[in-house]
């Protein structure tokens, strides 16, 4: 590479990427994984580094309309984000008085979140210092909605932070349109495996196969045979999924240990002598104006130990 004019990064960068399509299975995957390595390996740490100044930024034709996404802004004025120097107070407080085993249990947020609350987030090693959950709501919209809404309005270019067009078709009932969920990937760092990229479109399959009048009695072996399929496309498996395990490495909140911005649910919270748990539920949606026959669409477990503010993630 190097003999052929390229630079060292250059070179490197050639190499890895016929060293991904190589190790993929089938044309397609070839060229999707090459591609990923070269646009996540090469073009994402230039963008990084040089901001609306790159030579990518500016070659796409769109450097004006990018000009805003290299500034950082606040994400929710009326949570955490608009009461930075109050939460470094509370913080500070439960800190320095020693006390332990601090728990918000809260909503409003339109989606499912845990994680923990640094004592100074601005920090260059922040600690945690207590816990933070929140459930969704049982019938108001998702987060994920309201975001997919206007992030594609203002600029398809970049709805792909926050949802991936997907046109499926399903033999005998028709094609289902689906607004890929990534925004959880954006929002928490926990990259996904193919299964779970798969399971976490769930209830939007369901949901969209009932809309395309599939019977509620064939509902979820319908909708587990489209996953299935699914996970067995290269493009959903290699691009897809590298896309989504490329946004969750770049995220900047390694405090949210979970998040699923489009759900409906509620928590379900026990406290014993060893720690709290809080059952994260997640529902089906509506077929039409009809409740679904399984109401529960699967479950998440939270778990904080006594006198530590960590929280793991156990479940379906």
């Amino acid at each position: 590479g190097v003999a052929a004019g390229l630079s060292q990064a250059q070179a490197g960068i050639a190499a890895a990427a016929f060293g991904a399509a190589a190790a993929a299975s089938g044309s397609t995957a070839q060229v999707a994984a090459g591609a990923q390595t070269i646009a996540f390996g090469y073009i994402k740490p230039d963008i990084q580094a040089r901001g609306a100044t790159s030579s990518f930024v500016q070659a796409s034709g769109k450097a004006a309309a990018l000009q805003g996404f290299f500034t950082r802004f606040l994400f929710n004025c009326d949570q955490w984000d608009g009461y930075n120097a109050e939460r470094k107070d509370l913080m500070a407080h439960l800190k320095s008085a020693g006390i332990r085993n601090v728990v918000a249990l809260t909503g409003d947020l339109h989606c499912f979140d845990a994680g923990v609350v640094m004592d100074d987030h601005d920090a260059a090693s922040p600690q945690p210092v207590m816990v933070d959950l929140v459930t969704a709501g049982m019938s108001s919209e998702s987060l994920f909605t309201f975001y997919a809404d206007a992030v594609g309005a203002v600029s398809p270019d970049l709805a792909t932070l926050i949802y991936y067009p997907l046109s499926v078709p399903v033999s005998g009932v028709g094609t289902l349109n689906l607004r890929f969920n990534l925004f959880d990937y954006t929002m928490a760092g926990s990259p996904p495996t193919l299964d779970s990229l798969a399971e976490q479109a769930r209830v939007r399959v369901r949901s969209g196969l009932a809309a395309l009048g599939v019977p509620e009695a064939a509902l979820d072996a319908t909708t587990s045979a489209v996953l299935a399929g699914l996970k067995a496309d290269p493009a959903f498996s290699t691009q897809l999924l590298g896309l989504a395990q490329q946004l969750a490495g770049i995220s900047k909140n390694p405090w949210i240990k979970w998040a699923s911005t489009d759900a409906q649910g509620y928590g379900v919270v026990t406290i014993t002598p060893d720690g709290l748990n809080c059952v994260f539920k997640t529902l089906n949606r509506l077929a039409g104006n009809q409740a679904p026959a399984n109401v529960i669409a699967r479950t998440l477990t939270a778990s904080i130990p006594v006198n530590a503010a960590a929280v793991t993630m156990s479940g379906d």
